[in-house]
């Protein structure tokens, strides 16, 4: 046993007879600003699943994107079957959550997928999920994104939030978003732009099918979601300017796909035994953290099983309650244990060592993400290496050792967090408890460049040079490249 890990084995022996770890399910600190950044970004172009036109700032609810390795990988395991499909390269591809209960999903920035909780949450299989995803894969594959940047230009660069895959009008019934449809039909440019992607719509329909048909899977449940969309549009006919819809859900469209797909015989079950079980415990996970923590308490007061333990224990946490909270928790990790499923159990561990750390049990929350750490892999263990070494630099006592360790643990999860500010941020942190002040003003060059300010990129990258030892090559290269990025993202 090394130093390290003995250190590990001491926080363990001092909290005696210590239990379990969670997870990372992190409404992320100032993670607007991350979703902003890719928003902001010129040639930005939404294909979006509902139609949000122009919504006025006082009826925008803030948006943010969450973060959670579980609903992650979940999401990653249902969309690669489909990338593979559309001939896309998986690691090139990234998913991420939006903390936004409309029923919406679009692509952006090249090839990142973009799923609201609403849309995720809307059914309880992941059919729907998987024709959305379709749909999205093929405008990435048809090349979309750059053709639209074209019609943007033709449009005299005309203001566009999102546009949509089937419908435009109420987010699940929501009257702001109607609203905002019925404000957007007077201007022209945006018409202009609407009239340029109509084709396009039809096309990723079409490369949705295809790839569908190559998963020998059913598109029944993009159909589903897009009679939903259409049943939602009937309460707005008569005032909603169709010609700014860039993709109207008409019973034409449905019935169009219905055509192409009533001699394929697929079942879902295949694939949806490998994901309903993740599935579950997704929806779960979404329910307990964006729900009222009692009303959460109240729905599954006399169920007993895993998952309404597990949202009880979440809901717990969230009202403060913490030991009623891990003790709930403990027990759900202990049955899970029994079926030895390493993933699932990691990812208990990780959420347990969140209600610690949160609670200011920092030395218990490091014993629960090691424990985590040793269940998890890859991009897995991604978001949980980020929180174990934040827990362990704040730890009271700067010990050298661990401070190591935490800059060990960063460094390998940013090979799947890359772009991350908050990784940087820590990472800036504990070069600077070490005395390394080049490779913390990097850090701080890389966090600012995540957030899309590149003064300060521009500004920490040449103090890192100033410091910066000639044996530190790569470094110094890396300091050299933000300063060109940022200035070419000037430009």
């Amino acid at each position: 046993m090394n130093r390290l890990d003995q250190k590990i084995a001491f926080l363990k022996a001092a909290l005696g007879s210590f239990v379990l770890n969670g997870m990372n399910f992190n409404l992320m600190m100032n993670q607007e600003n991350i979703i902003k950044h890719h928003m902001l970004k010129k040639s930005l172009i939404f294909f979006t699943l509902i139609f949000l036109l122009l919504v006025p700032q006082n009826l925008r609810a803030e948006t943010g994107l969450i973060r959670d390795a579980e609903a992650e990988k979940f999401l990653r395991e249902l969309a690669t079957p489909i990338f593979k499909a559309a001939n896309l390269d998986v690691q090139n591809i990234r998913i991420y959550i939006v903390n936004d209960n409309s029923l919406n999903a679009f692509v952006s920035g090249g090839q990142n997928v973009f799923l609201n909780t609403g849309l995720i949450r809307k059914y309880a299989t992941p059919d729907s999920l998987i024709g959305v995803i379709a749909h999205e894969t093929g405008h990435i594959a048809a090349g979309h994104l750059a053709r639209s940047s074209e019609a943007m230009e033709k449009a005299n660069n005309a203001m566009l939030l999102s546009y949509l895959l089937g419908i435009g009008a109420a987010v699940a019934g929501s009257p702001a978003a109607g609203q905002a449809i019925i404000m957007g039909g007077s201007n022209t440019a945006e018409r202009l732009f609407m009239k340029y992607t109509r084709g396009q719509e039809e096309v990723a329909d079409q490369h949705a099918i295809a790839y569908l048909g190559k998963m020998s899977y059913p598109a029944s449940g993009l159909i589903t979601l897009l009679e939903f969309f259409e049943t939602e549009m009937i309460g707005y006919k008569g005032q909603i300017d169709e010609y700014t819809l860039s993709h109207p859900v008409s019973k034409k469209r449905i019935e169009l796909i219905k055509e192409r797909t009533k001699n394929r015989n697929y079942s879902d079950k295949k694939i949806n035994s490998k994901l309903q079980a993740q599935m579950n415990v997704v929806l779960a996970k979404l329910e307990a953290f964006m729900e009222s923590p009692d009303e959460i308490l109240r729905k599954y007061q006399n169920q007993n099983n895993e998952l309404a333990n597990y949202e009880k224990s979440i809901a717990l946490f969230r009202k403060g309650e913490i030991e009623k909270g891990l003790s709930l928790l403990n027990g759900v990790i202990a049955k899970k244990t029994l079926l030895k499923n390493k993933s699932e159990i990691g990812f208990l561990y990780e959420i347990k060592g969140q209600f610690l750390f949160e609670s200011g049990n920092i030395e218990s929350s490091i014993v629960a993400y090691d424990e985590a750490l040793k269940l998890l892999d890859g991009q897995d263990a991604s978001q949980a290496k980020i929180a174990f070494s934040s827990a362990l630099l704040s730890l009271s006592k700067n010990d050298k050792d661990l401070v190591e360790l935490a800059i060990k643990k960063l460094q390998e999860a940013r090979i799947y967090e890359y772009d991350n500010p908050f990784l940087f941020k820590k990472l800036a942190n504990a070069y600077d408890k070490i005395g390394d002040n080049g490779k913390s003003f990097l850090a701080l060059a890389e966090f600012n460049f995540c957030l899309g300010d590149k003064e300060k990129t521009t500004k920490y990258a040449k103090k890192a040079k100033e410091i910066l030892t000639k044996d530190s090559k790569e470094e110094l290269l890396r300091a050299d490249d933000l300063i060109e990025l940022a200035k070419k993202d000037k430009k």
